[in-house]
């Protein structure tokens, strides 16, 4: 069996628009890790040069603090149990601290605090307000005595005091408790020389918070506790780097221009794209002319073949190009085969249906339907009133109307059940107390579609059959949606009390090669039989049964509005 030329085509395109994504995606991927680690790198080298810088002034300030302990040392009494310092050595000590807190700009504020009294000496720049000088002296009396260090210590602490930060350092000295405070908005980077610079995010942090920040304060989202690295999140790069000095680590947050593939890498990527995809393209319209173009051409002179007459005309399913061919050419050639048969069937089915119509037309209109309403109505002149005589007329002329003056061969439930009605009303004034109808069809059956007169045959040959003038005729139309193995739609049922079918009658309709003897009997019943049977294709929609207790039973049943034949006339 041949391929299919749309798998083949499928598989082409498929190859070409892959080719073109894999190429773009590796590249792409590719040159995106490389430019990220680029600018990772470029961040950890200006976020370790600022945590050295820092580094170094931390050691800076170390180195002054400790030479203000050398100091104290020689000029003051700092053993345990020595007295408490008078006047003249804490005017030298404060002279000292001031002096150490103008030695540095990095210095914000120096702190001596004897742990064996309450004296307390403190000096700080003018960089801080007076309040924040008040806050940092208090915080310090007491945290600047629970937090010390050896002298060989050089690690600071970070503090925070009322949400703003600082650098901490505090030596144990004897008696006495000497430490040194950094604003650390002190330590931000310069971004008077570096454009990248200018648009960086910094932060100080501890282990657990962020302290001090320089840029925006947002960002501080970015940052994951306890990763200590380079990474990108959300599009910012981010460098982590840890002091030296201190407790703590620096964050340098910078968002890199978009990422931008090079013009020269983009043109070396088009040229072999394109290559490649005009291959394929060449590839793909050599196999289209075999597999499409020249075996179209076959079909085409087929056809003409055929047009003029040539109905023996065949194709060679083994010159098709594919296997939708391959069936193309079998089609045709089974269409050749069939089509005389065709033409004459159609013919025949066209003659069948116009004597279909003539039977039912008779079948539907005797004359003796309009002698006996004449016939009733001049008995009735004779025995009933002029408002009954009124009555039969009016429904005899509505019952002609329908008969006589319908549009098209279609109908809807509603409109049968209402003609029936009709035809019942004039049978009950002709025969008083002799007969009862019921009627039990929902909404959404009444409004299906039937073929015309299709229900009332049933009605009209249970009145042939059924009706005596001894016994009162009962008659029941039921209808519901219905749903069997292989048929979908409504079923329509119309019963009566009279004696039902013969074995004989039930057979002779099921068996299509006694129709005409069944006509003579039940002719209603034989063309509706023989309407379904042309308008829906099946022979199985009319069902006779009698009832348990006695009557007659018939289904009618009438499939979904698919596949009818609504040229034919009923």
């Amino acid at each position: 069996m041949k391929n299919s030329w749309v798998k083949k085509v499928t598989v082409l395109l498929a190859g070409i628009l892959l080719t073109s994504v894999l190429f773009f995606a590796v590249i792409s991927i590719s040159y995106k890790a490389m430019y990220e680690n680029s600018v990772l790198s470029v961040n950890n080298t200006y976020s370790s040069q600022w945590t050295a810088s820092i580094d170094n002034r931390l050691n800076t300030m170390y180195e002054h603090l400790y030479d203000l302990l050398v100091t104290l040392y020689n000029t003051t009494s700092i053993g345990s149990g020595s007295a408490a310092m008078d006047y003249t050595e804490t005017i030298k000590i404060q002279e000292a601290i001031n002096s150490k807190v103008m030695t540095s700009a990095d210095i914000t504020a120096v702190f001596l605090i004897d742990k064996e009294s309450s004296n307390y000496l403190f000096s700080n720049n003018a960089s801080l307000s007076q309040g924040q000088s008040f806050n940092l002296k208090m915080f310090l009396q007491q945290y600047g005595v629970q937090k010390t260090s050896s002298l060989n210590n050089r690690i600071w602490e970070i503090i925070n005091v009322l949400n703003k930060g600082y650098y901490y350092k505090s030596i144990n000295l004897g008696k006495y408790a000497v430490g040194i405070v950094s604003d650390c908005s002190l330590y931000g980077i310069q971004p008077n020389y570096n454009e990248d610079l200018a648009r960086a995010t910094c932060f100080i942090k501890n282990s657990d918070e962020l302290i001090w920040c320089q840029g925006d304060i947002k960002l501080r989202e970015l940052v994951y506790q306890g990763r200590k690295d380079d990474y990108f999140n959300r599009g910012y790069a981010i460098s982590v780097t840890d002091q030296q000095m201190a407790n703590a680590s620096t964050v340098y947050i910078i968002q890199p221009q978009p990422f931008k593939m090079s013009l020269n890498l983009l043109l070396w990527f088009l040229v072999l794209d394109s290559a490649i995809c005009v291959l394929l393209v060449f590839i793909l319209v050599d196999d289209l002319n075999r597999r499409i173009t020249a075996p179209v051409n076959k079909l085409i002179e087929a056809n003409r073949q055929l047009a003029e007459g040539n109905l023996d005309y065949r194709m060679d399913p083994s010159e098709a190009g594919s296997s939708e061919f391959e069936g193309l050419y079998n089609s045709f050639n089974n269409m050749s085969e069939k089509l005389e048969n065709l033409t004459i069937e159609s013919y025949d089915l066209k003659l069948k249906r116009e004597q279909n119509r003539l039977k039912m037309l008779r079948a539907q209109m005797h004359p003796h339907t309009f002698l006996n309403a004449i016939s009733t109505v001049s008995n009735m002149t004779y025995t009933s009133t002029p408002e009954k005589i009124r009555e039969y007329i009016s429904a005899f002329a509505r019952f002609t109307r329908y008969m006589l003056n319908k549009a098209n061969d279609w109908t809807t439930v509603a409109e049968e059940i209402h003609h029936i009605q009709t035809y019942v009303t004039m049978q009950k004034i002709r025969f008083p107390d002799s007969i009862e109808i019921t009627f039990d069809c929902p909404v959404e059956v009444q409004q299906v579609r039937i073929p015309y007169l299709i229900l009332f045959s049933l009605v009209e040959n249970s009145f042939k059959h059924a009706m005596t003038l001894v016994n009162t005729m009962y008659i029941t139309i039921k209808g519901e949606k219905y749903e069997e193995e292989g048929f979908t739609g409504i079923r329509l049922i119309e019963e009566d009390n009279g004696n039902g079918f013969s074995d004989e009658a039930i057979a002779k309709l099921e068996d299509p090669e006694h129709n005409e003897l069944f006509t003579k009997e039940h002719l209603g019943l034989t063309n509706v039989r023989y309407s379904l049977n042309i308008i829906y294709k099946r022979d199985d929609l009319l069902r006779l049964s009698n009832k348990p207790e006695g009557g007659a039973h018939i289904e009618l049943l009438i499939p979904e509005e698919e596949k009818i034949d609504e040229t034919v006339s009923m």
